[in-house]
């Protein structure tokens, strides 16, 4: 039964960015999820949202900040994803 952190995502996630810069934030929830197979309390819908617990994980990537010294993000709402350069 997986509960992925933020952090054990956000490894996943940067990969996928990498591989598909501009990828919009739907994109990469899917091939987040593809590639880390959640189950169980992952897989939890939240209370009065549509979305489940990983979802949730993979968007608080940008409110929690927690990758935002390696990316940036164009746009509000399902926002493009990018690599900062080096």
């Amino acid at each position: 039964m997986s509960c992925y952190s933020e952090d054990e995502i956000a490894q996943v996630a940067l990969e996928v960015i990498r591989r598909n810069p501009g990828i919009r934030t739907s994109e990469l929830i899917k091939e987040t999820r593809k590639i880390m197979k959640p189950d169980g309390e992952d897989l939890e819908i939240l209370d009065g949202r549509n979305d489940d617990k990983f979802s949730q994980k993979v968007r608080n990537l940008k409110s929690h900040n927690t990758i935002a010294d390696k990316v940036y993000t164009v746009g509000e709402k399902n926002r493009q994803w990018f690599l900062r350069e080096k």
